[in-house]
């Protein structure tokens, strides 16, 4: 099945554009996905903090926040979203 990856801010430039699809498997999770997504050692180090999310990272599925669902492990759906962006900061 496929899934859309929306990248923000400096995630763009590391994932050379605004948008990917990716092929996942029919029982793929946001971990399995984002692993997929990460396929050089710079995106792996930006993304992941050893089989954890970065803390200051924000990835939503279809708009709502993984750490509102079941983490990575949170099942996708064919036509998903996977939103990546930094936590915003300022005043």
């Amino acid at each position: 099945m496929t899934v859309k990856a929306k990248f923000f801010a400096y995630f763009r430039d590391l994932f050379q554009g605004r948008e990917r699809e990716v092929i996942v498997g029919e029982r793929a999770t946001v971990s399995d996905a984002l692993a997929l997504l990460c396929d050089t050692p710079e995106r792996r180090r930006e993304i992941f903090a050893g089989d954890q999310l970065k803390p200051y990272l924000i990835v939503m599925v279809n708009g709502v926040p993984v750490q509102s669902l079941k983490g990575l492990a949170t099942p996708l759906a064919h036509g998903d979203t996977i939103a990546v962006f930094p936590i915003m900061g300022g005043g």
